[in-house]
């Protein structure tokens, strides 16, 4: 798992983000990635035995590559100073729904369900939300997830209605949203603890409902 020196490692790596000290330094990128890929391969092993459609994850390919895209980015340092690791239905790069862990000093958390969906993939999403309100707020307002993820992230939303919905719609501001996700942040000291992994694996496993009710609505968009 991951430790200490791991997060002094990226630490470093925002003061010296450029390809010389990443180069001479790469042996302990290549140690957090084996122990990333450690934590994935349990992560999976967890959450499977309660949502089998992650049991054909590979490990390796859920962890993102360190290597920034710099094309179209002001932004031109060419590392990321964070590892993060996507499961689910499919895999890393499919178009279902599924979990995102951000691991970085100070700034770590856990993310679920569908993140910026395309045209059809939202207006089938609104639709499912829509047509099966009252089962869709039996979900986002269980007391495990109110108490634990607190409300759908609002960091993406629409200013006004989407098209083909009144603004007195009584699920308004969630038809809003342009991605539908709880987020849960961890402290350094609960991704260092010996509990993390437990930890990870329970609070998936809360969204496992969240995740079906959105992926039942991206069925219709294959």
């Amino acid at each position: 798992m991951l430790d200490n020196k791991d997060f002094i490692f990226f630490k470093e790596l925002a003061e010296n983000n450029h390809r010389e000290w990443f180069q001479s330094e790469k042996y302990r990128y290549d140690k957090i990635f084996a122990s990333s890929t450690q934590l994935v391969e349990k992560w999976i092993l967890g959450l499977g035995k309660e949502y089998e459609f992650v049991l054909d994850n590979d490990p390796k390919k859920s962890i993102f590559r360190i290597y920034r895209d710099v094309r179209f980015s002001k932004n031109k340092t060419p590392y990321k100073t964070h590892i993060g690791m996507a499961i689910g239905r499919g895999g890393r790069n499919s178009k279902w729904a599924g979990w995102y862990l951000h691991i970085e000093p100070g700034a770590s958390f856990l993310a679920a369900g569908k993140w910026v969906p395309d045209n059809d993939e939202l207006k089938a999403i609104r639709q499912e939300i829509d047509y099966n309100l009252s089962d869709f707020l039996s979900i986002i307002q269980q007391e495990n997830i109110k108490s634990t993820f607190g409300d759908l992230d609002k960091e993406h939303t629409l200013k006004n209605a989407p098209k083909d919905y009144p603004s007195d719609h009584p699920a308004i501001e969630i038809l809003k949203l342009k991605s539908f996700l709880f987020s849960k942040s961890y402290s350094d000291e609960e991704i260092l603890g010996e509990n993390f992994i437990h930890q990870l694996i329970t609070d998936s496993i809360l969204l496992i409902p969240f995740i079906q009710f959105l992926n039942a609505a991206l069925e219709d968009t294959v």
